[in-house]
């Protein structure tokens, strides 16, 4: 690669080091340029056209498509700004970009989550689903919480909570349900002793990788032939504070959202105005089936001459 390239990488580095976005971005600038095998100043608009394409006809996601675009184009604008008659940026982003539709997040059911907790047999991994599904948590913020990052015995007349280091850098607090608190306090009496500080280790005794929880929670799952994500564990915690009337700028909080539209979403999970509306609105309407049935059996047995047959 270029060395461009690792400086890029090491900005990105600095810039966000409580992400990820370093290693995603690295990993996908690799892929492009070998793909395309071209040095820098010779990529076109034409080859980030055909890239998209090709990328679409492998079959990956919007979302892996144009992060890998979002890639291309900050390290073009990081050239732009360091060094002198940089090559023209060839992402355009209202050309390139996917547009992606706007899915409802699926959550899980409360029959699949007493199948799947019924297999998780040890503390350090209850613990890890338990702030996933009751507390929110991104694959990504269990890995890097830290043991500093706990604060299991507050004063009285306040919650236990953590603070988490979220997407973009951003911090939040989260609070323990009892539930949450109980499994966490039962990993911490076993957990290894280490100068890694993270809060949750792999056999190695070092921070446990999202990779590592993944394969995880795949592993549970197949025990009980089912398939769900983490993410869907936290889509859940979300669902059920709205089934609760927990008012959706709280929720918003909680889940870490920047935009308050983005919690709306589970508003229509477990929309109660809008199911007491529809219920009542087919109960009117079975009664006006109900009606148009009798008058047409009258009809029937009039045209028959009173007589039913």
């Amino acid at each position: 690669m270029f060395p461009e390239f690792e400086q890029f990488k090491k900005h990105l580095w600095r810039q966000r080091r409580h992400t990820s976005t370093h290693r995603h971005y690295a990993s996908d600038l690799r892929l492009f340029f070998a793909w395309v095998n071209k040095p820098l100043a010779a990529i076109t608009i034409s080859d980030v056209d055909t890239y998209t394409t090709h990328c679409q006809e492998q079959g990956h996601a919007i979302t892996t498509i144009n992060r890998r675009l979002t890639a291309l184009h900050s390290f073009y604008q990081f050239l732009a700004a360091q060094i002198d008659n940089p090559p023209p940026n060839p992402v355009l982003p209202r050309r390139h970009f996917i547009r992606q539709r706007r899915t409802l997040p699926r959550t899980i059911t409360d029959n699949t989550l007493d199948q799947l907790s019924a297999v998780i047999n040890t503390p350090r991994d209850k613990a890890i689903f338990l702030l996933m599904l009751r507390c929110g948590l991104r694959v990504g913020e269990i890995r890097r919480l830290s043991l500093a990052d706990l604060n299991l015995q507050p004063p009285p007349g306040q919650l236990p909570r953590l603070w988490i280091h979220g997407k973009g850098g951003k911090q939040r607090v989260v609070y323990l349900s009892q539930q949450a608190l109980t499994a966490l306090n039962e990993w911490l009496a076993i957990r290894p002793t280490s100068p890694d500080p993270a809060v949750f280790l792999n056999r190695y005794n070092r921070r446990l990788s999202v990779t590592g929880i993944q394969k995880r929670l795949a592993r549970y799952c197949r025990q009980v032939g089912i398939w769900l994500t983490c993410h869907q564990l936290r889509h859940t915690f979300g669902r059920h504070l709205t089934e609760v009337q927990v008012p959706v700028t709280t929720t918003q909080r909680l889940l870490g959202h920047a935009q308050l539209r983005t919690t709306q979403i589970y508003t229509h999970l477990s929309n109660r105005q809008a199911q007491a509306e529809f219920d009542s609105a087919m109960v009117q309407i079975a009664g006006w089936l109900g009606q148009t049935a009798e008058v047409s059996q009258t009809f029937a047995v009039s045209q028959l001459g009173g007589v039913a047959r």
